[in-house]
């Protein structure tokens, strides 16, 4: 490989992960949609060319490639491009390789929507010598948004919940005084946790959405979700993967009611999720525990059944019983709804949690639950569906390597995995699969329609990957059931989502 070819693919891949590509390998470059040539004499020092292009309807992403010959004999090209309305950035010298897109771009470029119409790339001629030719190439690439890596159905580690200093997020600043915490030190802490992936969801607004852009080139083991946290008088709920402007103010206009709210929500293509909807609301958490009335949650994807600052409230304990957000969310699934079950961590300090030293009083570090998603693909949109789809489990001691909880189940010809519907005939016995991996010495907690069912012989954990099947009776089975683990001492380890009976399918995720 040359050294022209090595730095150009080292940028493109930097560039593709800020749109969330985890970068252990690349799909191949697919080809250009427009390429542009020309020569440059040593006449041209000093002057600027624009070279238009049209861009049709319906694009997400513009990808842009400019290499040219001359650079080893001091030809220099400076490039920015515009819109058809206005400048969206100059690169300077250094950035022949460059994208942007509706929520991120490369750094020097803003993100935004993609308008079809007239682009311009500005190419300023800022040396060239005389007597020197140089031919130049544009490369310009349309996309719908990042290209998948593909990873095989692998569970992958998250925190679905945190915030920064563009909301509410607050640290000790280097003098020892409380600062808005900086947007880096959420992604550092999820980068030193061993998370693949992380939500920023700030409070109702996206203003964290471009700051993100810049970071994630830096931040190249890590795809980053930007996400809001929608902060209601009467709950809170996230939207993960959301730049988008929606209505918070309920009683507004355009959101009269939380289900209108929800449609506007779900516009977006966002995975909209509760938050906390165990906590207590009052002057010390506004709008926190979850309220809103004729709340429809059939427009609701999943849960927060472990949230992190409620851990760190009651002394990094998980909320276990009555009143618990598992307890409410088993209550929903008895209803016959059917909600993912996430956690988040809901840090509002990257950096220092600990009760006294902190601005914001005792936190769960970033990670703290984890959320595990099996996905075939780390991007946002695999990402997404693996959280809509619901084969995924929490891990409330954070993002322990190795760890997995899956689950299948079949009746008769008909077999789903972990959150999958299974439909089966009247009087048809249920035959489950179950996967646990790093875990041992723990014991299984087989959960039927809300209530524990001994079905297993001996449901302690022997080896490090264990995979064991049981047994559900005909009549034993009314609408769900699910898998948790705990520890020896009875505390609870890992929750797993449910795997639902009957006809009635999920809703239009």
């Amino acid at each position: 490989m040359t050294r022209h070819s090595a730095f150009r693919l080292s940028i493109l891949v930097a560039f593709g992960l800020a749109l969330g590509l985890l970068g252990w390998s690349q799909p191949a470059a697919a080809a250009p949609d427009v390429v542009l040539r020309g020569v440059l004499q040593g006449a041209d020092k000093q002057t600027y060319r624009e070279l238009p292009f049209t861009v049709p309807a319906g694009v997400g992403k513009i990808t842009v490639d400019v290499s040219w010959a001359g650079r080893e004999r001091g030809t220099i090209l400076v490039l920015g491009l515009l819109d058809p309305e206005r400048l969206r950035g100059w690169g300077g010298g250094t950035k022949p390789h460059f994208f942007v897109a509706n929520a991120f771009a490369s750094p020097s470029y803003l993100p935004g929507p993609i308008n079809p119409g007239v682009w311009r790339l500005t190419m300023a001629v800022a040396s060239i010598r005389a007597g020197e030719t140089s031919p130049y190439v544009v490369n310009i690439t349309y996309g719908r948004g990042p290209d998948a890596q593909v990873i095989a159905d692998t569970p992958v580690k998250s925190d679905l919940h945190t915030h920064t200093g563009q909301s509410d997020g607050r640290c000790r600043s280097l003098a020892g005084q409380g600062a808005p915490c900086p947007t880096f030190l959420t992604l550092k802490a999820a980068a030193e946790h061993g998370l693949d992936f992380v939500a920023v969801t700030d409070h109702n607004t996206a203003s964290h959405v471009a700051e993100l852009a810049g970071l994630t080139p830096y931040f190249d083991t890590l795809l980053v979700i930007p996400g809001r946290e929608m902060t209601t008088q009467f709950g809170h709920y996230n939207l993960l993967g959301v730049a988008d402007f929606v209505e918070f103010r309920l009683g507004s206009p355009a959101t009269p009611n939380i289900n209108a709210m929800f449609d506007a929500s779900k516009a977006t293509g966002a995975v909209i999720s509760i938050n906390h909807p165990e906590r207590s609301t009052g002057e010390d958490c506004l709008g926190c525990g979850w309220s809103a009335p004729d709340t429809d949650y059939d427009r609701v994807q999943s849960i927060e059944v472990a949230n992190g600052g409620g851990a760190a409230d009651n002394d990094g304990r998980f909320g276990d019983g009555p009143g618990s957000g598992v307890a409410i969310w088993e209550a929903l699934l008895n209803r016959g709804y059917r909600l993912t079950g996430v956690g988040g961590s809901d840090n509002h300090d990257a950096v220092d949690g600990r009760r006294g030293t902190s601005p914001v009083g005792a936190q769960s570090p970033v990670g703290m639950p984890a959320t595990v998603v099996y996905a075939d693909a780390l991007s946002q949109p695999a990402i997404l569906q693996g959280v809509r789809s619901g084969r995924m489990f929490v891990d409330l001691e954070g993002a322990r390597p190795g760890r997995v909880l899956d689950l299948s189940a079949a009746a008769g010809e008909a077999e789903v995995a972990m959150g999958g519907v299974l439909k089966r005939t009247p009087g048809q016995p249920i035959q489950a699969r179950l996967r646990v991996a790093g875990a041992e010495g723990d014991h299984i907690e087989v959960i039927v329609d809300g209530r524990r069912r001994p079905v297993l012989a001996d449901p302690v954990l022997h080896g490090a990957d264990q995979t064991l099947a049981f047994g559900l009776p005909a009549d034993s089975v009314a609408r769900w059931f699910r898998i948790d683990v705990r520890a020896p001492d009875g505390r609870r380890v890992l929750i797993g989502n449910p795997i639902y009976v009957g006809d009635r399918q999920r809703p239009d995720r």
